[in-house]
């Protein structure tokens, strides 16, 4: 269903310094929105990844627009629900949302401005601790994700995880 080869073509080009960090996280969100047939797409990295309280957009991918944006912050501070269940699980499954207890604290500043009705957000590790997250989200109508979606996100953060610890260390990584 989903095709990986896609997303290693564009690690090994970071990884062997092909593409900066920048231009890399554009492509994965792009390929992400596309694989994963949502309208959105992004990166988002913790600023200490230890509390896990704070996120930054890297990158985010529109597909209705196809143009990319970066810098926004959420916090624990705003979005407590949302953060606890990220470092508990580093899973969110939302098909509907605006209606999920984990979620719905994003309606009235978020899911409303911009039409957002799903959302599948999957945490990404490096070198076995908390880095950042994908989130794939839909405008259009309600994602019913399935284990495949999930799956997919998941497989994709591991070999994500592998290329930035590559790419941080310079050397190698076994798996």
């Amino acid at each position: 269903m989903f095709d990986k080869n896609r997303v290693l073509a564009a690690a090994k080009r970071f990884m062997d310094g092909g593409t900066d960090a920048a231009a890399f996280h554009q492509e994965l969100t792009r390929i992400l929105a596309e694989e994963m047939g949502c309208t959105r797409a992004s990166l988002w990295i913790y600023a200490d990844p230890l509390s896990r309280d704070r996120i930054e957009c890297a990158s985010l991918y529109d597909r209705t627009d196809a143009a990319w944006s970066s810098g926004a912050t959420l916090s624990d501070t705003d979005f407590a629900p949302y953060f606890e269940a990220m470092r508990t699980d580093n899973l969110i499954v939302a098909g509907d949302a605006r209606a999920h207890p984990v979620t719905a604290c994003f309606n009235e500043v978020y899911f409303d401005p911009l039409g957002i009705v799903s959302l599948l957000d999957v945490g990404i590790n490096v070198g076995g601790e908390p880095w950042g997250l994908f989130c794939c989200e839909n405008t259009t109508d309600i994602l019913d994700w399935s284990e495949s979606h999930v799956d997919y996100l998941r497989q994709v953060g591991s070999l994500i995880g592998y290329a930035l610890r590559k790419a941080q260390t310079g050397t190698p990584v076994t798996a």
